[in-house]
């Protein structure tokens, strides 16, 4: 694998809107650093403020010498919102090279279709097969979504202009970016667990054979980028195979090497996940000597008093706008 002289990752779509963040300027050693969309960007009329929506998106930049690989990692939940901030901090959709939808949710493949219908080309799309399987989702209090997913079609992906690439396998999207692939369960506390009782609160999926059962979003994927000098940046979607076991796949393809930054979902704030995973998963990032990571969308505020508390130096707060910095 590759390796990258520098990354930028700005996230576009994020639940959180935040102007009173700062800047971060490296933890010490000036690895990395964290600019904003601020006070002033919201309150100056010439700008158009970002906004916030229960999904996740994120830019990646990769630079190699003279040239760049720019990748849209997942599309939040709405087009309205992803092209409002394209637009808003003041980023192409044409400059993307390749799209990665990390699973068939439609907080992360809702504005697929109006980004592709924006850009003036064919764009590939990767995921994997599964994220087509009829999907449905049971509440705690037996309100359940039908086939929520029904949208995310591969036909209407092709329709709006983009062209699917299927693979369980990790893809290198070019010098030192490289999806993970189909993530192993090898985390005995992490991924998905059936309901007590049959027809429970929970995920639930058709699959090929047209049997109903879990979803165990065996779909779901991440990136991870191998930054010269720094080691490796990991991505989540929503981490429903577990950010412990994403990070342990992410080392298995770039090879033993430090975790630069972790961030995205971590999927900690599901009401099914038991609350005790939140501190395993600290402690998990403590054993893995996690330098940086930035819960975001799904992984909830018990997640980030946890991690704010137990790794304070290494903890940042996200927010629609920000733009994170690696490398020299």
């Amino acid at each position: 694998m590759f390796q990258v002289d520098r990354l930028e990752i700005t996230v576009l779509v994020e639940n959180w809107v935040d102007m009173l963040l700062g800047e971060v300027e490296g933890d010490g050693g000036g690895l990395y650093s964290v600019s904003r969309t601020g006070l002033i960007h919201h309150f100056d009329s010439k700008q158009r403020p970002p906004q916030a929506e229960f999904g996740l998106s994120l830019l990646v930049k990769a630079t190699l010498g003279r040239n760049r690989l720019v990748v849209l990692f997942d599309a939040g939940l709405t087009g309205t919102v992803l092209t409002h901030n394209l637009i808003a901090l003041h980023e192409d959709a044409n400059s993307i090279d390749h799209v990665v939808v990390s699973h068939g949710h439609p907080d992360h493949f809702g504005g697929i279709f109006e980004f592709l219908e924006r850009v003036q080309r064919k764009v590939p799309v990767v995921t994997h097969s599964d994220a087509f399987l009829p999907r449905y989702a049971v509440m705690a209090d037996g309100q359940a979504s039908l086939f929520y997913n029904q949208a995310f079609t591969e036909a209407d992906v092709e329709r709006s202009g983009g062209r699917v690439v299927l693979t369980k396998d990790p893809l290198e999207l070019g010098f030192g970016v490289c999806t993970t692939g189909q993530i192993p369960r090898q985390t005995d506390f992490e991924g998905p667990r059936p309901s007590p009782f049959r027809g429970g609160p929970g995920l639930y999926q058709v699959g090929p054979d047209g049997t109903f059962r879990l979803d165990e979003v065996w779909d779901e994927q991440g990136l991870v980028i191998d930054v010269r000098d720094e080691g490796l940046v990991v991505l989540t979607g929503c981490a429903h195979a577990g950010v412990v076991n994403t990070i342990i796949r992410a080392k298995e393809i770039a090879g033993d090497k430090p975790i630069r930054a972790v961030l995205g979902g971590f999927h900690l704030g599901f009401p099914t996940t038991p609350k005790e995973n939140v501190d395993k998963t600290v402690a998990a990032f403590k054993e893995l000597g996690v330098k940086m990571v930035m819960p975001m969308h799904c992984s909830g505020l018990r997640a980030h008093t946890a991690f704010a508390a137990g790794m304070p130096t290494s903890y940042v707060q996200p927010a629609v706008g920000s733009s994170l910095r690696f490398g020299k």
